[in-house]
């Protein structure tokens, strides 16, 4: 059930406030209000100018959201095929307690597979505050589409062609434009709960209350919106509740003496099932013998998430060529995340320990373990890793725009925006020096670490599954490492729109601008969640903060025209000058064409080049600590050298270094197509895209193991500390610094200028009425479709190792893989949809499809065939309405109709794909809008 918080408070007091209004005379609401701004065009700087059909856009209205119960924005990207495919797109599907989750609670949106910082999200067609936490190792800032009040939203145009010679630095792969409400008469109020129909409690629940005014000089409006999901977790659901490949570091932890050429030992009290010690069925691990444990018990596709948020506006008439406009938006969103337990290496654990159990020292004495010897293990901790997230987004933006004369206008604006995030490990982070102490009886009851098992010193118990231990050492253990983030941005803006000029009768549209913001993040980490610079790690096991604290100023001053050479013809120019104070200046141009031979036929095309400069938390980022899979197939690159010719898939730690050289990362983007309308009610819609990126910001694990094969000086030693490795300095560190078992070690990489990334493919849309009265009311089409045809992507190479399916040649270090088709990157995405609608009812049934890709071989060879494939998914859904009457609606939406599973995706370790699937199953909800 949905627990009793502070949000459920709030629902409860919106729905008083709507039975309050029931009780009062009913007060005309008029969605239509006039409305004293300008109308927002995403793609231009533009107004008053036809631009039907000059570029790539697709509007998602808030009838057609309200229609199919879509509870997030990140709902209605998905139905658009241009947002799909890749990495690029995160959501809280993939948020954790760890380094390479995505921030909890929080979700980033993506255009072409190319990733969030390539993608630029607006708010009513201007820049907010990044997130104040970054995403993933590569520090990645995105706009937090979470932070958005849905029962504001107006619309969401999704412009899918570069857009830096309009809107600046991010917005490479194209611009989405969230258009939140302005104008409303009345009030209204609307209540949603859902939840699956399988056997576990996944349910949703938004309350809202919209009240507004308008007269013919002011108008404004409040907007409250409350909701709370439950979490989802990999357990729930039979096709992920058991991980394909079970950690082989338990919380029963494996043990040996310090020598990696024999043998682990694990204990006898293991449970059967989890126990792999060489018995038929339960062979030996990579390092020997182990008790299993499955993380998937512990993972969340869909975390527990409270949000609430407040939006307002108001505008003012101030004569008959002056306005003013004003917005304020707050949003507190609460997020709690959970990971498995957390792993802890190479500690040492006194030979005397009073709770080891008899047999097990038994067998370490009979394998050679001397008699006074301390052991060595490594295992898990026995409680999940979990985080409590809040996050505190607040915008406001005050404005006034004009007329100068008949021909020209003006709009000027000053907004400001921050994002502020607080982060707290509430359950299992363990302190490591505390920890390590207190495994060798070390541990003081004050603390401290200097006491001994003879002088009052404390015990923390591995053996025995953990299970007992003594309550004042945990609390002396268990740490909650704090993390703060603040993100900030003040911008103003001065533009004009007018004409000048004229090319025969035609006059000649024109806008010119200027615009300067300053923007800061700090980001900062408890000091035991920091890598510390001397011994390379941080203060806890199993759990690290990123760090980051930059600012910077960046103006812009911009122009745009469109030039009518004839009455079907016309060429739009853009051009834009960018300086940033940390990375000097860049100019990007942009053309865009028009064609229209007749009516019913548009051809229209347009060219590009776009930039973006390192993100703040990139610029300013301090250690994160991380981690990545080593390949160790028998014969692969690795398996010789770094994998000591042990076999699977280790886990190596690493850490990513900031790096004050990255450059900036440049592209080229161009499109054509066409638009087709041959009846009244039927578009058809055709476009090519192409984009191509340089200089893309990454971390190459990889290529630095490569580098250290043939150049001893990256290898350091953390054993006896003969060869430590400077601070910030990149390597790799090894017991015997030397090569060889890496997994012991710990990979140090830089962010960095890796190379290119590519993609080209084709967007299809039809819109077609199929009658205008079926049973009574209007039946209607739409096709949405993306092809893909080839996403490459630059990566570190050697000559000497046979190429991949997709593999480019290998030069100098360098090639180009071809991930279209391949695992997480499907080449076809699409929607259809039958719409159907009469006065007092409507319906809608929609598909989703997601086609077959290649399965990840390359994340085990040994057990994935090079042609195993992800089956293509295709869902179901269906939407129904009824208008009681003027004043109420009552509509029920029901998501994967059919129940269907995702498929099985052999690479992941849940069995689903989470980026392109989801496992939820089907899930009903049910709608209620009253309006008073």
């Amino acid at each position: 059930m949905l627990s009793k918080k502070p949000l459920s408070a709030t629902i409860a007091l919106l729905l008083a406030t709507s039975v309050a209004a029931q009780a009062q005379s009913p007060a005309a609401e008029t969605d239509d209000a006039k409305t004293l701004d300008a109308v927002t065009v995403t793609g231009t700087n533009l107004r008053g100018v036809d631009l039907a059909e000059a570029q790539p856009v697709q509007v998602i209205d808030a009838v057609k959201i309200e229609r199919l119960g879509l509870a997030s924005i990140g709902d209605v990207l998905k139905l658009i095929s241009e947002t799909g495919g890749g990495t690029g797109n995160f959501s809280t599907a993939t948020s954790g307690a760890l380094q390479a989750d995505s921030p909890a609670g929080m979700a980033g949106a993506s255009l072409r597979g190319l990733g969030a910082g390539s993608t630029l999200t607006l708010v009513n067609g201007r820049r907010v505050a990044a997130s104040s936490f970054s995403n993933g190792v590569r520090s990645e800032n995105f706009v937090d589409i979470n932070a958005i009040p849905m029962a504001a939203v107006e619309r969401i145009e999704v412009l899918s062609a570069g857009a830096s010679a309009i809107y600046g630095a991010d917005a490479v792969a194209g611009v989405i434009n969230v258009v939140l409400r302005q104008s409303f008469d009345g009030v209204r109020t609307a209540v949603s709960i859902g939840d699956s129909t399988a056997d576990g409690d996944e349910a949703k629940l938004n309350a809202n209350l919209l009240a507004g005014f308008s007269t013919d000089t002011v108008e404004g409006l409040v907007v409250i919106d409350a909701f709370r999901r439950n979490g989802f977790y990999n357990r729930d659901r039979a096709i992920t509740a058991n991980e394909r490949v079970p950690s082989q570091q338990g919380i029963f932890p494996s043990y040996n003496w310090g020598s990696f050429s024999r043998d682990d030992f694990v204990e006898a009290s293991c449970p059967s099932g989890q126990r792999f010690d060489g018995r038929p069925g339960f062979p030996l691990g990579s390092l020997g013998a182990y008790c299993a444990v499955d993380r998937s018990d512990y993972t969340a596709f869909d975390p527990q998430l409270e949000q609430l948020g407040l939006y307002g506006t108001f505008n003012a008439r101030l004569g008959d060529s002056l306005a003013f406009f004003s917005e304020v938006q707050l949003q507190r969103n609460e997020s709690f995340a959970t990971s498995a337990p957390a792993p802890w290496s190479q500690a040492t654990i006194a030979f005397n320990h009073p709770n080891m159990p008899a047999e097990l020292r038994t067998r370490l004495l009979a394998g050679g373990l001397g008699a006074t010897q301390d052991i060595v293990g490594w295992g898990r901790f026995p409680d999940e890793r979990q985080i409590d997230v809040e996050t505190k987004n607040w915008r406001a933006l005050a404005g006034l725009r004009g007329e100068l004369n008949d021909d020209w206008g003006w709009e000027a604006a000053v907004g400001y925006g921050r994002s502020e995030s607080e982060q707290i490990a509430s359950g299992g982070i363990y302190n490591r020096l505390r920890t390590l102490a207190a495994l060798r009886g070390r541990l003081c009851a004050d603390g401290t670490t200097t006491c001994t098992p003879t002088t009052g010193g404390l015990w923390y118990n591995p053996f025995g599954g953990q299970a007992v231990q003594d309550p004042n050492v945990m609390r002396l253990l268990r740490d909650t490492v704090p993390r703060n983030g603040e993100s900030t941005t003040l911008s103003a803006d001065l533009k004009f729109n007018g004409i000048a000029g004229a090319i025969g009768d035609r006059d000649i549209a024109w806008a010119v601008g200027l615009e300067g913001r300053r923007e800061d993040i700090a980001d900062k980490s408890s000091r035991l969640a920091e890598v510390d610079r001397l011994t390379g790690q941080p203060g806890v096991f199993g759990f690290g903060s990123k760090s980051a604290n930059a600012d910077r100023n960046a103006s812009a001053v911009f122009v745009e025209s469109l030039l009518p050479f004839t009455d079907t013809f016309d060429v739009r120019l853009a051009g834009r000058y960018d300086h940033y104070s940390d990375f000097g200046g860049d100019f990007n141009p942009s053309v865009g064409l028009r064609f229209r031979p007749s009516d019913a036929l548009v051809f229209r095309a347009g060219w590009n080049t776009g930039f973006r400069a390192p993100s703040l938390a990139q610029a300013g980022s301090g250690t994160t600590a991380a981690s990545f899979t080593l390949p160790c197939a028998s014969g692969s690159e690795f398996f010789a050298n770094w994998c000591g010719s042990r076999t699977g898939r280790p886990t190596i730690l690493s850490q990513v270094l900031a790096n004050p050289d990255l450059q900036p990362e440049t592209s080229e983007a161009w499109n054509a197509g066409m638009v087709w309308s041959p009846l009244e009610r039927t578009t058809i819609s055709v476009d090519y895209w192409n984009f191509d990126q340089k200089n893309t910001v990454d971390v190459d694990y990889f290529g630095l193991l490569r580098a250290a094969l043939t150049n001893p000086s990256l290898i350091y030693t953390f054993a006896d500390g003969s060869r430590p490795r400077p601070v910030n300095a990149p390597g790799i560190e090894t017991a015997s610094g030397g090569i060889g078992r890496v997994s012991t070690g710990e990979v140090f990489a830089p962010l960095q200028n890796i190379g290119v990334q590519r993609t080209n493919g084709w967007d299809f849309a039809i819109d077609h009425g199929l009658a205008e009265d079926f049973l009574g009311g209007r039946l209607d089409l739409s096709i949405d479709a993306t092809r893909v045809l080839s996403f490459e992507r630059s990566e570190s190479c050697s000559p000497q190792v046979a190429p991949l399916r997709g593999d480019g040649a290998c030069v100098g270090g360098q090639r180009l893989v071809e991930l279209n088709g391949e695992y997480r990157y499907p080449k076809w995405r699409g929607t259809v949809a039958l719409d159907w609608t009469s006065e007092d009812f409507d319906a809608a049934v929609w598909a989703s499809y997601t086609g077959s890709y290649y399965d990840d071989f390359r994340f085990d060879p040994a057990a994935i065939a090079t042609t195993a494939r992800v089956a293509s998914w295709t869902t179901f859904n269906a939407s129904w309405g009824w208008n009681l009457n003027e004043t109420h609606r009552v509509s029920l939406q029901v998501k994967n109709l059919t129940d269907r599973d995702p498929p099985r995706a052999l690479g992941a370790s849940a069995w689903v794909d989470t980026y392109n699937h989801d496992a939820m199953g089907r899930f009903v909800t049910l709608n209620w809008i009253g309006r008073f």
